[in-house]
């Protein structure tokens, strides 16, 4: 009989050793030695990442692994995860809502212990506190970025944003980006690149913002929680090199007189004089109301030199150290009082030349306007018919701007516009009508839409909070979202970016008694590009 050789013996042993230990446990085998581990309890969570913790009582000399499933049912399918301490973070799971149920076994020497009691662990869902929000950081001039801070117990966040605040464009209320995950820090709204008909006015040149709400919940809600509204500028315009022009717009109020009204109109010329403007587009002022804050700003406020020219009761008035009327261009481009809104009223338009001429510098043409509501005559027009009217007007002017300006020079056009027509017997929201819905834009959106940049899109942007109507209320109401509705507007054609735009919210005088304007002054500086030099 032939003896075993005690040395191969021993070899072959020591081959299968060594093979289980680079093959791992034996699947279902377990040896005395590996007990079952005990004392599997949660120990805390990764909300961000979706990651629950647990721990349990170490057992000597073993590793473990560990698998998690929603319920008990459904761990004997579950990938298990190698554990290298008595602890372990789970993968990112599927969902916060539900509770998860963890397993452990040990592995030791190679062979694997028994699965422990599976444990229930679950997510701990605090309310999330409202995020912090960042609309002043943009980065790209066709789309307005919102950015926040994150906030405990968030799962998820997303934009629900419109044109108009509140969502109150009916039929374009609610727009809603994806939600996106416990990490995002920030998202974007894409805007047309260039005005045209049914872009709802969110083309950068308009200088309206996107208005919106940030949502948010623990991803096991069905009604998330909203923070509150706020408006999102896309990145102003590059206002690029030139010459600064500053230019004010101001709707005195029912043509004053200082006979009758100094205080009013010392007042108004004192808002004036207080912001060093170039040019000031007036309206509801005629010849004498012109002439009486010039005389004002020339001898109570020390500003000598001041001209002007205007009809009806729209006046332009200029600085003469800055700048020249050119003679014979000064026009009326609007039409005598016909008892409809659809033509502009008397509309005085003049080319201005630098005082001080240098190579480059551009002659400008400056025109002060004041469209009329269809309501003035039918009460019952409805906002469509009065946008309708208000695009017409507007057409008429854009037409004759073009007439009285043959050389193309750069055009700065100021006033009152009006609004978007809702209020009265109309909700708030019927001022945002749909062109798809037999609405036309209005008087700002055609000239938006003929090539004119609104002052709104300023680099700098003060006091947009505020209509520019105050109605002789003070102090102002502010707009909740931070930018506020206005029919008065500056507007530019052929010229750079602005770097500043005000409404001047705080005025001289007592805004509650009739000794101010019920419309603020606005005044903006805007970039206007010198020519190349002719060799």
């Amino acid at each position: 009989m032939t003896r075993p050789v005690p040395g191969l013996v021993l070899g072959v042993v020591a081959v299968l050793v060594a093979a289980l230990l680079v093959a791992g446990p034996v699947p279902g085998a377990t040896a005395a030695g590996t007990p079952t581990v005990t004392g599997v309890t949660p120990a805390g969570q990764d909300w961000a990442n979706a990651r629950l913790k647990v721990r349990w009582t170490r057992i000597s000399g073993a590793t473990y692994q560990v698998r998690w499933a929603t319920s008990t049912a459904r761990l004997s399918r579950a990938k298990a995860y190698v554990a290298r301490t008595n602890a372990a973070t789970s993968p990112t799971l599927s969902t916060r809502c539900v509770p998860w149920y963890a397993q452990v076994r040990a592995v030791r020497s190679g062979r694997v212990g028994p699965w422990s009691r599976a444990r229930s662990v679950r997510f701990t869902r605090g309310t999330p506190a409202p995020p912090t929000i960042d609309v002043t950081t943009q980065t790209n001039p066709a789309a307005a970025q919102v950015r926040w801070t994150g906030t405990a117990y968030a799962a998820r966040y997303r934009l629900d944003w419109s044109a108009a605040p509140y969502g109150a464009w009916a039929g374009f209320a609610h727009n809603y980006t994806p939600w996106l995950a416990a990490a995002a820090r920030g998202t974007s709204v894409t805007v047309p690149a260039n005005p045209a008909p049914k872009d709802r006015f969110l083309a950068p040149a308009y200088g309206n913002p996107v208005f919106a709400q940030l949502q948010y919940d623990n991803g096991c809600t069905q009604t998330p929680r909203l923070s509150t509204y706020f408006a999102a500028f896309p990145k102003p315009r590059d206002p690029g090199d030139g010459d600064l022009v500053s230019i004010g717009s101001y709707n005195l109020e029912n043509t004053p007189h200082h006979g009758s009204e100094s205080t009013k109109i010392a007042n108004i010329a004192d808002n004036i004089a207080a912001r060093n403007l170039d040019v000031v587009a007036l309206q509801e002022a005629d010849a004498q109301s012109a002439a009486d804050v010039i005389a004002r700003l020339e001898n109570a406020e020390s500003q000598p030199g001041w001209d002007s020219f205007g009809v009806g009761a729209q006046q332009v008035i200029w600085r003469t150290s800055a700048w020249q009327a050119v003679a014979g261009t000064g026009s009326n481009l609007g039409r005598p009082g016909d008892g409809t809104a659809a033509t502009p009223l008397p509309t005085p338009g003049i080319r201005l030349t630098p005082a001080v001429p240098e190579p480059g510098r551009q002659d400008v043409f400056v025109a002060s306007i004041h469209l009329e509501d269809g309501a003035r005559w039918d009460s019952g027009a409805t906002p469509a018919e009065r946008k309708r009217d208000a695009h017409l007007a507007a057409g008429i002017l854009l037409d004759e701007i073009a007439s009285a300006n043959p050389d193309d020079v750069p055009v700065l056009a100021a006033g009152d516009f009006k609004g978007n027509f809702g209020g009265g017997s109309f909700p708030v929201s019927a001022g945002y009508c749909d062109e798809n819905n037999g609405c036309v834009g209005e008087g700002q959106p055609t000239f938006v839409r003929a090539g004119y940049w609104d002052a709104q899109t300023a680099v700098e942007k003060v006091g947009i909070a505020f209509s520019t109507v105050n109605k002789h209320v003070a102090p102002q109401p502010e707009a909740a979202t931070g930018v506020a509705g206005r029919p008065d507007f500056i507007l530019a054609r052929g010229a750079g970016g602005f770097t500043y735009y005000r409404n001047v919210v705080k005025t001289y005088g007592d805004a509650s008694s009739a000794q101010q304007s019920d419309h603020n002054l606005l005044f903006a500086r805007v970039m206007v590009p010198r020519l190349p030099e002719t060799p």
